[in-house]
């Protein structure tokens, strides 16, 4: 069965794609991480991490408030 198959033969052509394909996905996926990289702005964090931060801190004082008030009631 097997031996009614022609043999394969290195296409030089088809290598010249698969290889240009291959290096086209590769410098694409290079283009998405270096967009992610680049596409933080300082004042954006530091404005984001004072946001987390605030809101942090009203939790803690709304929880410490909670705290207090069950400690009055004994």
């Amino acid at each position: 069965m097997i031996d009614h198959l022609t043999p394969m033969t290195p296409d030089a052509a088809r290598r010249a794609r698969t290889m240009a394909r291959c290096h086209q996905r590769l410098a694409a996926g290079r283009r998405r991480i270096e967009a992610r990289r680049r596409g933080r702005q300082p004042r954006a964090v530091m404005v984001e991490r004072y946001l987390l931060a605030g809101v942090c801190a009203a939790y803690l004082i709304a929880m410490a408030g909670e705290l207090v008030a069950v400690a009055a009631m004994r």
